[in-house]
């Protein structure tokens, strides 16, 4: 999985794009061909809010999800867990039609 990862109000440290780069890779394994998907991160600060939207667009379907906290790595785990959800609830669906 390719990411473009963006801060908004925030700097995108080294950390925290790994850290960002780590919990999304787990969603690879549920990707046919992860190498050919782009992951969009986007991190904002609002009040004393850390933002994290997350857009993955694949060809049958698109994966966006948003989670606020005013820890962001806490932020971006909740993210990778409501993806996640999305992922096999969506798997779910087309199985079903094929």
């Amino acid at each position: 999985m390719e990411f473009l990862i963006r801060g908004e109000k925030i700097k995108v440290t080294d950390s925290i794009k790994n850290y960002i780069e780590e919990k999304l890779g787990r969603l690879n394994k549920y990707f046919d061909a992860p190498d050919s998907i782009k992951a969009t991160a986007l991190i904002k600060v609002k009040d004393n809010e850390e933002i994290i939207e997350v857009t993955i667009p694949t060809t049958k379907f698109t994966l966006r999800a948003e989670e606020k906290n005013k820890d962001l790595y806490a932020a971006i785990d909740l993210v990778t867990d409501k993806l996640e959800r999305q992922i096999r609830k969506n798997k779910e669906k087309l199985a079903r039609y094929e």
